[in-house]
């Protein structure tokens, strides 16, 4: 015989409570980590591309070598696609919410750590300033897409060290990271031809 005194009547309530606000919780930060992506994956788009045009206005003003701007543009265009797929499936998983798609947008994350640096270190940029801009631009999205990673829910299937990894990065607004693309990588110097080209990448 089950007794409903006013104690464990109490202690019910006080679970399903708990039960609620972890669930509520849970709910939140589900959201959060898909909507902060979505906000900032747009400008980070717009960031490739803008090397492209960065890119041709230099090369028509012979102000950088065919392979150098071959090479930057190969930048631009695996970042521009890596990008494009990473929002995709957070759309995906937006749409319906699943462990393989999150597996999935892990894996690109990984690929766009791996592609975008290799990239960069194989393309012998002999300007310092221009080199400096492509660095500044590669870093800031790896920097952003790493803080992408730390938002990313835990799942069974991840191991202890991997939970870990990446925790507690800062996630700048999708304002924020204009601001910062224009100052670190369309800001003036150089001379008067390379500050009107970097003035063109600038995202609005």
């Amino acid at each position: 015989m089950r007794l409903n005194t006013p104690l464990s009547s109490s202690i019910s309530k006080m679970v399903l409570a708990i039960v609620l606000s972890v669930s509520l919780l849970a709910t939140g930060c589900s959201s959060q980590w898909i909507s902060v992506a979505l906000a900032d994956l747009p400008v980070l788009t717009a960031m490739t591309l803008n090397i492209g045009t960065l890119i041709t206005t230099l090369e028509s003003g012979k102000q950088l070598s065919s392979a150098e701007a071959t090479a930057i543009q190969n930048i631009s265009a695996q970042a521009s696609r890596d990008l494009n797929l990473l929002a995709a499936l957070y759309n995906d998983y937006k749409a319906n919410p699943n462990v393989n798609t999150i597996q999935k947008i892990k894996s690109v994350i990984t690929d766009i750590n791996q592609n975008l640096p290799s990239l960069l270190q194989s393309a012998h940029i002999n300007d310092p300033i221009l080199s400096a801009r492509v660095t500044a631009g590669v870093n800031l999205i790896l920097t952003t897409v790493a803080s992408f990673a730390a938002l990313i829910p835990q799942t069974p299937t991840m191991p202890t060290a991997q939970k870990r990894t990446g925790q507690n990065l800062p996630v700048p607004q999708a304002s924020e990271l204009k601001k910062q693309w224009n100052q670190q990588v369309c800001g003036a110097g150089g001379g008067e031809a390379l500050s009107s080209a970097f003035s063109s990448c600038a995202v609005r």
